[in-house]
Parts: C-alpha cells; structure tokens; sequence
C-alpha cells in the first residue's frame, strides 16, 4: 500500500496557524511588558513628587521655626527671667474659633508662610493647643504647627508638630566698683586701687 502524505496545501495553512499564534503570543508578551514598564514609570514618578513634597513641607517648617525664633527673642525681651515660660500670644494673633469652643482648631489657624517651591505649594500654620488659654492666647508655651505641600499630579504631603519654646535668662551685673582699697577687694566690690582722677590718661591721650 502506497505511504499517504498531507496535501501540500493543508501543511501550507498549519504554517500560517503557527505563525499566528506565536504572532499573538510575542504582541501579548510585548503589550504586558509596555504595561509593567509604564506602571513602574508611574510608581517612580510619584515617589519623586512625594518625596519632593515631603521635603518642601519639611523646609516650611524649618522657615517657620527660624521666623518664630526671632519673633519670640523680640516679645519675650522684656521678660528674660531663668525659668518663665515665654507665650505665642504673637503668633496667634489673627487665630479664629471656627468650632465655636474657645479652643484652637487648624480651621482656624493663622497662616504664616505660602510660597511656591520648585511647583510645589506650601503653606505652614499654627494654632494654640488645648491649654487654660484659648485660640488665641497660650498659657502653656505650647502650638501646633503645620506644613501641607501640594504638588503636580495630585501629590501632597503635610506634616505637623508640636512646639514648645523656652527662654532661660541671667541678671547683668555693671562694674560696681567704688572708691576705696584694701583686703579681699575685687571688681564687684570697692576697687583696690581706685580711680580719683582722669589727669594721667589724658596726658597720655597727647
């Protein structure tokens, strides 16, 4: 009995099958790996806007603590006795009690620092915590603050802290020397050798 074979024609359309598949298969491979490749595209993106966001909040809050630590130096001066807890009754002026409590809320926080930082907003406030005081007037040396970030593509971040300011101080003493010598005399008391006339110096001064 004669070998039988497959008709040229059937072997020729099972090549182009074959090809088909494989076809679908490599386009199938080739989509999947665009897609993982733009997904991690987009995962790094945004971890770089988060992450550019972060430290913009972070920058805000180091700008504010320089501001306050100047501003606190200004309106405590009058009172630099070792151990007085200095108030932010300065930076809250301009607070406001959204809630009606008579207590700080971030509603109603003051705003001290929007600016723009490399496209990306940030905006840092403050207000007073719950003390004896109210919104606007700290009892405790203690505020809130709080920088919020906002970038491209949605990003933010917002950071808040507590503050806590302390001021120590210590009594200027003049020289108090006076007219007069003798044993155990020293600079806050009569001088040892005291000074009756001003003549030598401005012989000296010609």
């Amino acid at each position: 009995m004669p070998p039988t074979s497959l008709p040229k024609k059937n072997q020729e359309g099972f090549i182009i099958i074959a090809a088909v598949m494989m076809l679908a298969l490599l386009t199938i491979i080739a989509v999947s790996a665009l897609n993982t490749s733009t997904t991690e595209v987009k995962i790094a993106t945004n971890e770089l806007l988060y992450e550019k966001t972060f430290y913009a909040a972070e920058a805000g809050l180091q700008h504010l603590k320089q501001l306050l630590r100047s501003q606190v130096a200004k309106y405590q001066a009058v009172n630099p006795v070792s151990g007085t807890v200095p108030n932010w009754n300065f930076a809250l002026q301009g607070a406001q009690d959204t809630t009606g409590d008579g207590n700080g809320d971030f509603e109603g926080a003051v705003e001290w620092i929007n600016r723009e930082i490399d496209g990306i907003t940030v905006k840092v406030s403050v207000w007073n915590n719950a003390d004896s005081g109210n919104y606007e007037t700290d009892t405790d040396g203690l505020i809130y603050a709080r920088a919020a970030a906002t970038g491209p593509r949605g990003s933010a971040c917002s950071i808040e802290i507590l503050l806590k300011s302390t001021m120590s101080g210590f009594t200027i003493r003049d020289y108090s020397a006076q007219q007069g010598a003798g044993a155990g005399k020293n600079y806050i008391s009569d001088d040892v050798r005291a000074m009756t006339s001003f003549d030598d110096q401005l012989t000296l001064a010609h």
